[in-house]
């Protein structure tokens, strides 16, 4: 960006540039990788990104919590200054990530020229990389819109064809990796009754558990010590599934379409169980079941039918599940 400043100033010497607005076709920092400290470690809490051009640095600092390990159904916006800042800095040489991730920064170089931005706007797209049974990655898309450069002279600079600031990746773990656990506050919805089986649903922005179980194990009547179970099949079965988009029950429950997954795991042996107890009636003699669904000793197998690990030690608690009955 530096060579950028002198033809615009010189520039100043030709046409009026009175009123303190300078026009620049681009900042030049395309190139090149994002960078930021504790690499190794990418998540959604990383705020303090940076790209760095020999002797010069964009930095960028997000605000809290708008990096989402889920895809973005339309782009997210933070305004430059007043929710994300944006700086340039000009350096005495070449600078490198130790000035920003050392707990001493070096000595040198020194900071020759700061400018702040004053206005603009981040943009970041959401997309869902790749889902294995150990991780789950996002690739999130950072572009800075119509950015206003203020220097030391008071001078504005105005970007206004945009800067790709590149992207960056996060990683998490991968449902099947936390056995399930961060579906566990997730409530339990029920498809269509289909007759002989009954479908239930957990949705988890672009994720989904569906269990397939019959109807019959949630009869109402309590189950005492003896819980009801069945064999996993291929027509009793339990699957995660993550999609490229967000999806909603009732695109579960109507089926989405191989298309539309990154990838889905799914049931081929394994042990389900219910246990039932029931509430007392209430003024108007409804009483309410509680069904406690349980996935024991189970084996799963991803899209291509790779196995994706067995579970025998701890039951997996798929959750409550009530029905009622006068």
């Amino acid at each position: 960006m530096r060579n950028i400043f002198l033809p615009i100033l010189f520039l100043c010497s030709l046409y009026s540039c009175g009123d303190g607005d300078l026009q620049i076709e681009s900042l030049d920092f395309d190139e090149g990788s994002i960078q930021f400290c504790d690499e190794g470690q990418e998540d959604t809490e990383t705020t303090l990104l940076f790209k760095i051009n020999n002797d010069e640095t964009l930095i960028l600092d997000l605000q809290a919590n708008i990096i989402e390990n889920a895809p973005s159904d339309d782009p997210i916006l933070s305004s430059i200054p007043t929710q994300s800042d944006l700086t340039y800095r000009l350096f005495s040489d070449d600078v490198t990530q130790a000035y920003f991730c050392d707990e001493i920064p070096p000595s040198t170089p020194t900071v020759i020229e700061e400018i702040g931005a004053t206005g603009g706007t981040v943009q970041i797209i959401s997309t869902l990389d790749t889902v294995s049974r150990t991780s789950k990655v996002y690739n999130h898309e950072i572009r800075i819109l119509e950015v206003t450069l203020v220097n030391s002279k008071g001078e504005s600079l105005t970007d206004q064809t945009g800067i790709d600031f590149g992207e960056y990746t996060t990683t998490e773990d991968s449902s099947v990796a936390q056995i399930f656990a961060n579906f566990e506050a997730i409530t339990i919805n029920s498809c269509e009754d289909t007759g002989e089986n009954t479908v239930l649903t957990k949705i988890l922005n672009d994720e989904y558990l569906t269990l397939t179980i019959p109807t019959s194990l949630l009869a109402n009547s309590e189950t005492g010590d003896t819980p009801r179970e069945a064999t996993l099949s291929e027509s009793i079965i339990f699957k995660n599934g993550t999609a490229l988009a967000s999806v909603t029950a009732d695109s579960v429950c109507a089926g989405v379409a191989a298309t539309d997954l990154e990838n889905e795991f799914s049931t081929t042996e394994g042990t389900v169980s219910v246990t039932t107890t029931a509430s007392e009636p209430n003024t108007e003699g409804v009483i309410t079941y509680t069904h406690t669904i349980s996935l024991s000793d189970f084996t799963l197998q991803d899209l291509n039918e790779a196995n994706a690990g067995t579970f025998e030690e701890e039951p997996y608690v798929f959750g409550t599940f009530t029905t009622t009955s006068s």
